[in-house]
């Protein structure tokens, strides 16, 4: 998301209050994954991640089946 999204109101209530919603991963409490942005106020979701399967996410997947 880039900074000129951040700025941006809601559209649904017209705040600018965003919070990052983040995923812990399953037996890494470290280790999380941004999952959304949401308003603070009506919960609007401006921006959804997809999950990209990369390297990293290969080898925790196969660490979770352990």
């Amino acid at each position: 998301m880039k900074l000129e999204d951040l700025l941006k109101k809601c559209p649904e209530c017209g705040s600018q209050d965003k919070k990052a919603v983040r995923k812990i991963v399953d037996n890494h409490n470290a280790h999380a994954v941004l999952d959304a942005f949401k308003c603070d106020n009506c919960g609007f979701i401006f921006e959804k991640h997809e999950p990209q399967e990369d390297e990293k996410s290969e080898i925790i997947k196969k660490l979770n089946k352990l």
